[in-house]
């Protein structure tokens, strides 16, 4: 899980790792107690969603991207939360 920000300081959680992503060539130092690689993967993730939108409307501010971003990922959230839900109701009827 990655930290979270807690006026200002960051709420300790686990063992912490230190990872250094790039988003947008920005780079981005994420505390976490997620492995590594985990971390990597996740920003990967979004800098490819970010560029995506940013092509597909080069007139959106980064800004803008990253709402569009954050709204995608929270659709995808949404659904495999419902789909998770689905699943488990499919088991109970099984049992």
């Amino acid at each position: 899980m990655l930290g979270q920000e807690a006026g200002g300081e960051v709420e300790p959680i686990g063992k912490r790792n230190r990872v250094a992503v790039s988003i947008l060539g920005e780079e981005y130092i994420i505390r976490s107690d997620a492995e590594t690689d985990h971390v990597k993967e996740l920003a990967e993730s979004v800098d490819k969603r970010m560029r995506t939108a940013l092509r597909m409307n080069p007139r959106l501010s980064r800004g803008q991207a990253a709402i569009l971003v954050c709204l995608s990922l929270a659709d995808d959230l949404k659904k495999a939360r419902r789909r998770y839900e689905e699943l488990m109701s499919l088991v109970e009827d099984v049992r």
